[in-house]
């Protein structure tokens, strides 16, 4: 098989991402920098007994947790089977989920530009991404969730309806904001699909798939649907994203972006499905990240991840467009 330029360019993308968080490694505990010890408790206890705990273990213990098990279960699972250390495994699958999310984000950019190129220039961005970097170089869930969003929205695009309501329920076990993301997402593009019963029902379902398996997770686990009694929602946690902390999407990647945004919805070339597709998501974490105008303030620095995962695609076709305009214009220059 002959290897194309394109390939050696995704694979230098991702040796560059590989080198970057090479230092991981290094030590043999994870960063613990957040709430990453947070989770490892649980998951060492979950190796010694076998069985996933509905306490939790910090801040006294005592009581039920409101955590989804996905990724905890993730790490645990893989350290029951290989038999590593859920510290040094932990730093491991962070790398692993890393890249798994560089090749999402490439192959999401293709099947909605359907071109490979806008696809690299994605990934690219992402690399070069602070506020990326910073999330997917953490052991915490929500790395997890950068990878789920748009594997799920790749499934909803190509209209694989099994695929995109399995892949949204396990979105619902992995982490509360990336399920509110996922389903807001969902929920905006089918009201935007409603003339079409079959587009419609591609997205709701799936949303609805999201939001049951979340009702009945958190039922069993903490006996109750309603979630205003957390400490986290209760206390108003998460810093409001200002112009400084917006930087950190990556002072190159924002003005490829809006050049990307405003050349999506003018080119004729992007199917109307991706486009109201990408619409959706771009809005829902916008209006996420800027909750705190509609008096929520909740995870707004959090929500601003998954906003600079939207962008980066949309900044992949805005670099690709810049390019292919200079080419053009280089062309009539020597002619």
């Amino acid at each position: 098989m002959k290897i194309k330029d394109r390939q050696i360019l995704l694979f230098a993308i991702i040796c560059a991402a590989l080198w970057y968080r090479a230092p991981i490694l290094k030590g043999y505990i994870i960063p613990t920098f957040g709430n990453t010890m947070y989770h490892v408790g649980i998951i060492r206890k979950t190796i010694e007994t076998m069985h996933y705990p509905l306490y939790e273990l910090s801040y006294g213990g005592g009581f039920r947790h409101f955590y989804v098990p996905a990724y905890r279960l993730l790490i645990a699972s893989l350290a029951i089977v290989s038999n590593v250390d859920p510290m040094p495994l932990s730093g491991i699958m962070t790398i692993a989920i890393a890249i798994f999310i560089i090749m999402m984000v490439y192959a999401l950019a293709y099947r909605i530009y359907s071109n490979h190129y806008v696809g690299l220039c994605a990934a690219f961005f992402f690399v070069l991404s602070p506020e990326l970097t910073i999330f997917t170089s953490r052991a915490l869930p929500q790395l997890l969730g950068l990878f789920m969003i748009p594997l799920t929205l790749y499934f909803v695009i190509r209209e694989q309806r099994l695929l995109s309501i399995l892949a949204a329920m396990a979105t619902a076990l992995t982490h509360q904001m990336t399920l509110l993301v996922l389903a807001l997402t969902l929920l905006a593009y089918s009201i935007l699909q409603i003339k079409d019963r079959d587009k419609f029902l591609l997205a709701f379902v799936p949303f609805l798939a999201a939001c049951a398996t979340y009702g009945v997770w958190q039922l069993y686990t903490m006996q109750t649907l309603n979630i205003f009694n957390i400490s986290q929602v209760k206390y108003h946690e998460g810093i409001v994203v200002d112009w400084k902390l917006f930087a950190r999407a990556g002072l190159v990647v924002i003005p490829f972006s809006i050049i990307g945004f405003i050349r999506t919805f003018l080119s004729t070339h992007v199917s109307r499905d991706c486009k109201l597709l990408m619409l959706s998501w771009f809005v829902v974490t916008l209006l996420l990240t800027k909750n705190e105008l509609f008096g929520v303030s909740i995870f707004m620095d959090r929500f601003f991840t998954f906003w600079v995962e939207c962008m980066v695609i949309f900044a992949g076709f805005g670099l690709f467009y810049s390019l292919k305009c200079l080419d053009e214009h280089l062309s009539k220059v020597e002619t």
